[in-house]
């Protein structure tokens, strides 16, 4: 039996978050599409469009822009306004979750390509400059994208809506092998994401 002041605590951590999602979620939203609406016009201008690190960059953004419509607008609305239409149907759960995770990895995917690019760009080899080409980078998003794509296939078929404790659900990934799966493919996608940009950057 749970006392009478955590009960009142977890009453004002569930507030605090409603609250803090009410507010700061739709700032976030704001600025985000902002941020990449200004990078998409910068990056699309005719004198930037000639080196291929713009292509790249494009990418970024409009994947960053799917992600914080699929992902942040999605807790904003979840957390904030107590409507989740995910633990309701298993194909908006689903779709959901593919979604996020497709979009998160294909913006991480894109900033090492443009890393990637950078550092053949500024090299002191000639032949290595050349690698970096309108060509390549336009193969390297397609092939990157159609993978990344079936790769996370598997979120459109694994997740569930559980219930957690009477009369609460969620939607998440089972906790058995997909489960340990993605955890471990979220820790190591990370770790690499932070180790390629520390290499590159």
């Amino acid at each position: 039996m749970s006392s009478p002041s955590s009960s009142a605590s977890s009453i004002l951590v569930s507030q605090i978050l409603t609250y803090s999602c009410r507010l700061a979620g739709p700032v976030l939203l704001f600025i985000g599409t902002i941020g990449c609406s200004l990078n998409l016009t910068v990056f699309c201008q005719k004198t930037l469009r000639r080196s291929p690190c713009a292509n790249y960059f494009i990418a970024y953004n409009i994947a960053n822009i799917l992600y914080i419509y699929c992902g942040l607008l999605f807790l904003t609305i979840s957390l904030g306004y107590q409507i989740d239409r995910t633990t309701s149907s298993l194909v908006l759960c689903r779709l959901h979750l593919y979604t996020a995770l497709l979009f998160h990895s294909l913006s991480q995917f894109y900033l090492i390509l443009a890393s990637v690019d950078r550092v053949l760009i500024t090299s002191h080899h000639a032949l290595t400059r050349r690698r970096s080409t309108h060509r390549l980078a336009f193969i390297c998003i397609a092939l990157g994208t159609i993978f990344l794509i079936i790769f996370h296939s598997h979120a459109l078929i694994f997740p569930n809506i559980i219930q957690i404790i009477p009369h609460v659900f969620i939607c998440n990934f089972e906790q058995s092998w997909e489960g340990a799966f993605i955890n471990y493919y979220t820790i190591f996608k990370e770790t690499l994401l932070l180790s390629l940009m520390i290499i590159l950057g």
